[in-house]
């Protein structure tokens, strides 16, 4: 296995040459804002299994580097000392909101392809929010789930959807987000953020490396976040299938409650310093920003990698209409919600938004660092806190996600449009909460 991963990294970085070379000599790449990540990642999804087979990936190995960079990234973030970290409740509405969004679509497309084939499974709308909003990881364990309850290849299901929720993110991403600063620069009222070079600055620490003291604060976060996560999900698992699921779906949130646990690790270790307990400030805004972008350039060109084509092959045409319509609908419903909610760098939040709600976090940073290249404009940490947020406004959702699985089990579909009706009445009411207060965020 780790010799494996070791490949996998060597691999990556050959695929990040080839792109920087690729952009350098190729004057329409440059017309283009493509992140390097993303293009790496595309060589990478070109050269592997999936089409030429020039280079043998292990598609699970990447799968586990990303996941746990996930966490490292955003760890590495929220160890930062910012001035204000604001109120993140109107982002994590926006996120469960456009969960439900989804899953109504998703479940009525579905519903409307099964009045003509009694074969199209009804639950696979209810994946939609599950591969667009959380990612290739929830959607393959809950459609694993239900394929044991009779869902036929209800985990390729799940990467199908999440593969094409990819495609929006970085494709549709891209499209999105050119057109937004071809806008831009007609707009002379908009400022475009350019990346500018950094002056390297040399941190070095009595008693060892500054970069290395980074690393350990990251990896004790990571280490209290693990056992955290374990202590509640061994606890939600004698709580019947309900817990159970909530629980599964604790894991796939682990990089918020390692920026929570960061968060606090920070403040605390700030009242030491003010105490002179700790005599040193071994926490460095320069070089965890740095280790923050790269995981996150990593994680993107792994993400893309990845994806498997042959497990998109099941169901193709109501997974195709489902994600189709679920990608284009998506950006107009974060664009409607972000400019409701959203006062400053609301173009920023809407394509960060709409890169984590159709593909993942690290697609939604690497889209955001485009026109945020420092992570500035607090739509980074409107992703990060926002998610903490919506894993409790989103609890009913998962509940819901039970639903599905009675239905294959007991064969009564009225159990799906009990879900469908439940994911309407608690986006209605999210509304009324929400909007109830017009002040923005």
């Amino acid at each position: 296995m780790y010799i494996s991963m070791v490949d996998d990294f060597f691999w990556i970085s050959l695929f990040f040459g080839i792109a920087i070379l690729l952009k350098r000599f190729i004057p329409a790449l440059q017309k283009f804002v493509i992140p390097n990540s993303i293009l790496a990642g595309f060589i990478g999804f070109l050269m592997g299994p999936n089409l030429l087979h020039l280079i043998d990936l292990d598609i699970d190995g990447l799968g586990r580097i990303i996941y746990h960079l996930m966490a490292i990234g955003f760890i590495a973030l929220a160890l930062r000392t910012v001035k204000s970290r604001g109120k993140y409740g109107k982002a994590g509405f926006i996120i469960v909101s456009t969960y439900l969004f989804q899953g109504i679509l998703g479940v009525s497309i579905a519903s409307l392809f099964y009045l003509f084939d009694k074969k199209t499974p009804i639950p696979i709308g209810y994946i939609v929010p599950l591969g667009f909003g959380q990612g290739p990881g929830q959607a393959f364990s809950i459609g694993s789930q239900w394929q044991l309850l009779g869902l036929n290849n209800g985990s390729a299901v799940g990467l199908a959807i999440a593969a094409a929720g990819f495609g929006w993110a970085t494709i549709g991403g891209l499209v999105i987000l050119n057109i937004l600063l071809a806008k831009w620069k007609k707009d002379k009222s908009k400022v475009i953020v350019h990346k500018k070079e950094l002056v390297v600055k040399d941190y070095e620490f009595s008693d060892m490396d500054g970069l290395t003291i980074q690393f350990v604060l990251i990896g004790i976060v990571y280490t209290i976040t693990y056992f955290l996560i374990k202590i509640l999900t061994e606890y939600l698992n004698t709580l019947g299938n309900i817990g159970h699921t909530f629980g599964t779906v604790l894991w796939g949130f682990h990089f918020v409650f390692g920026a929570i646990v960061a968060m606090i690790f920070r403040s605390v270790y700030v009242k030491l310093r003010e105490k002179n307990i700790a005599k040193e400030n071994y926490i460095n805004n320069f070089l965890l920003q740095r280790i923050s972008g790269a995981v996150f350039d990593f994680m993107v060109a792994a993400s893309i990698s990845a994806v498997s084509l042959a497990r998109i092959r099941e169901y193709f045409w109501p997974i195709f209409f489902i994600t189709l319509t679920a990608g284009v609908l998506t950006y107009f419903y974060v664009m409607l919600l972000t400019k409701k909610v959203i006062v400053k760098n609301e173009v920023e939040n809407r394509i960060a938004f709409f890169g984590m709600l159709t593909g993942t976090i690290s697609t939604a940073m690497a889209l955001l660092r485009e026109v945020d290249p420092a992570l500035e404009t607090g739509a980074a940490e409107n992703l990060i806190f926002g998610s903490g947020i919506s894993l409790m406004i989103g609890f009913p959702l998962i509940a819901i996600l039970n639903l599905p699985a009675l239905y294959l089990t007991s064969g009564k579909i009225i159990y799906n449009f009990y879900g469908l009706g439940l994911m309407i009445a608690y986006n209605l009411l999210l509304f009324l909460i929400f909007f109830r207060n017009p002040k923005k965020v």
